[in-house]
């Protein structure tokens, strides 16, 4: 994601102005895989006047933000975050009883985290283990594709024109090592729920870098 390179290069370019060896201030990139629950959800079947429907993503996807957080303790940190997550769909499709097709098209569902978290960091900077929660609000943009009686039909659904949006609440572990005076290399994963639907929204899986200052 060109957002995460821009920040990965300033972060590196601070770097080099100096030592600091207590991170008061943290800032976290990462990008990894994602699983989305929602987008296998689609009932694609036995749809009045629908002839075929092509809605269903692939559960396995791509994701990556960044964080900010800042210390409020020896090892309680608060912080804001963003993350960008997509699952996407590859449709090939002749049907006998219609004069269309469609060839190598990809669908996706984007969704937006926005998130405030509470983190508790444990260990020295050589190793940290860290659990993090807090709550996110989503925005979402999927894709959609049907063929009827009336025509073929591309659809994308988001905020702006169907109100996709819900908020919920997350979970997140962490290791981290020491990789350089300001640089940790990690691995974090974390659990989205759904607080306005009852349902879990997503899992991740992802490497992070941290710059501590």
């Amino acid at each position: 994601m060109r957002l995460i390179r821009v920040l990965l290069l300033l972060v590196l370019t601070i770097n080099g102005f100096g030592q600091i060896k207590k991170d008061r201030f943290q800032l976290e990139v990462n990008y990894g895989m994602n699983g989305n629950f929602f987008v296998r959800n689609y009932d694609e079947r036995n749809i009045p006047n629908v002839w075929y429907q092509f809605n269903n993503k692939n559960f396995w996807g791509s994701i990556g933000g960044i964080e900010a957080r800042t210390s409020l303790g020896k090892q309680w940190f608060l912080g804001l975050g963003y993350e960008h997550s997509v699952n996407k769909r590859r449709i090939n499709f002749t049907p006998t009883n219609a004069p269309v097709y469609i060839e190598d098209f990809r669908i996706r569902h984007d969704n937006n985290f926005f998130k405030l978290i509470v983190e508790k960091q444990y260990g020295k900077r050589s190793g940290r283990f860290a659990v993090s929660t807090g709550l996110f609000y989503m925005t979402s943009a999927q894709q959609e594709v049907e063929l009827s009686p009336n025509g073929l039909s591309f659809e994308e659904r988001n905020l702006k024109n169907s109100g996709m949006e819900e908020g919920g609440t997350f979970i997140g572990l962490r290791y981290s090592r020491k990789i350089d005076t300001h640089f940790q290399l990690g691995l974090k994963a974390q659990v989205y729920y759904l607080i306005s639907t009852s349902t879990f929204e997503a899992i991740t899986l992802a490497p992070t870098l941290t710059y501590g200052f």
